[in-house]
């Protein structure tokens, strides 16, 4: 868990500058997105069609440079922010474990004024060190639990991720004043190095909104530093 852009948006993507929100004083740092609303998978399912799951809470940690390069090295998909599993529309449950979550991106900012963002993630596909594993259980299908790898793999086209800042009036939430990002679609494809059961979708898209925000003491791991996106360098 793709946005399709037009190439006018596509163009319009220049060096971008990670900034304190309302200055432009250059953030480099740890960086935490934390969920606004519901987060939705979808993929289809051999025999089976569309599998959704619906989860309540999610978090990705990472570092940021001031000149838009970042990883993520932390990921948590669950139902409760404790570990719980996310009902499915297969009359079950789905758990989501991260197995190792170390991809790179990169930020742009995009002067374009439509689709009305400030900048955009992109994360390439062909990372084999992003690897989530899904538990899905299907009982209006199977009493078979049905385990599932997936990961940023040769097929995986680049993610791209749709970034807000808090002053933007179009951002996904306005009753959030932080940076956001949207994630509409962005698929996960089935890692063909691991085992994986029958029913398991070969991609799963991603529908998320998050805010994100960094640290003001370095390292301190509380998240209480608004971020923004401006035009570089």
């Amino acid at each position: 868990m793709m946005l399709m852009l037009p190439s006018a948006a596509m163009a319009a993507k220049t060096t971008p500058r990670i900034v304190k929100a309302g200055t432009t004083t250059a953030y480099s740092g740890n960086f935490q997105a934390i969920n606004l609303g519901d987060v939705y998978f979808a993929g289809n399912a051999p025999f089976i069609g569309v599998v959704d799951t619906l989860c309540q809470y999610t978090q990705l940690r990472g570092t940021v440079a001031s000149g838009g390069s970042g990883t993520v090295n932390y990921v948590q998909i669950d139902d409760d922010g404790a570990g719980a599993a996310c009902p499915n529309n297969q009359g079950g449950t789905t758990t989501i474990t991260a197995i190792s979550t170390n991809g790179n991106g990169q930020v742009y900012y995009d002067n374009d004024p439509n689709p009305g963002r400030d900048g955009v993630l992109e994360i390439a596909g062909n990372q084999p060190g992003v690897h989530l594993q899904a538990e899905i259980e299907m009982p209006l299908v199977t009493p078979d639990l049905q385990t599932c790898h997936y990961g940023l793999t040769s097929t995986t086209p680049t993610l791209e991720l749709d970034l807000f800042n808090g002053t933007n009036p179009d951002r996904p939430d306005s009753g959030s004043s932080e940076a956001q990002g949207s994630a509409a679609g962005q698929e996960f494809h089935l890692m063909t190095s691991q085992t994986n059961s029958f029913y398991c979708p070969e991609a799963v898209a991603a529908y998320a909104t998050v805010t994100v925000k960094g640290e003001q003491t370095a390292n301190s791991g509380v998240f209480n530093q608004s971020l923004a996106v401006i035009q570089g360098p």
